[in-house]
């Protein structure tokens, strides 16, 4: 006679044996995962509007903004949008402007223009739709015909989150 588990005794039992199955080994001298540090409780004051313009100035070209000047960080401007845009030469690019629209290549509504400062970042701590609302990136040229875009959407304002190292936004 076949003996049956009743169905929620049955998947309890997979899932505690799916679990098995993924935990890794621990062997001796194997440490213990860090602890995520706690949450930054940042001081109101910090919450200053600022955004970028050509000719400013900035610091930090090609890292990540939000890190600093995030809900996490201790920078002043609680950023929406941030990013820096390179020349073909690796670069930071002044000459950059960021677009961000409802549709791919700077088509439908444009929500934001942003100009890129002295150091090629581009930045602001103004209203954004995202993440609730999917934007296409797109970057210009203030000096010539150059663009570079995304053809698909995205939903966060941390561009230098992805567009690091080999993967910078290139203009010109």
């Amino acid at each position: 006679m076949r003996t049956t588990l009743p169905a929620p005794a049955f998947a309890r039992t997979l899932s505690l044996l799916a679990l098995t199955a993924l935990a890794p080994a621990c062997g001796a001298g194997d440490e213990p995962p860090p602890t995520p540090p706690a949450p930054v409780q940042r001081s109101p004051e910090l919450n200053v509007q600022l955004e970028s313009q050509r000719g400013g100035t900035s610091h930090e070209a090609g890292k990540n903004c939000m890190a600093c000047h995030g809900p996490n960080g201790l920078g002043p401007g609680l950023f929406t949008v941030a990013g820096t845009a390179y020349t073909n030469e690796r670069l930071p690019n002044p000459n950059a402007t960021l677009l961000l629209s409802t549709q791919a290549n700077g088509g439908g509504t444009v929500v934001l223009t942003l100009e890129a400062d002295a150091n090629g970042n581009f930045y602001t701590t103004g209203p954004v739709p995202l993440p609730d609302t999917l934007l296409y990136p797109k970057v210009k040229s203030a000096v010539s015909e150059a663009y570079n875009f995304m053809p698909f959407s995205t939903a966060s304002g941390a561009c230098n989150m992805c567009h690091v190292g080999n993967k910078p936004v290139f203009l010109e």
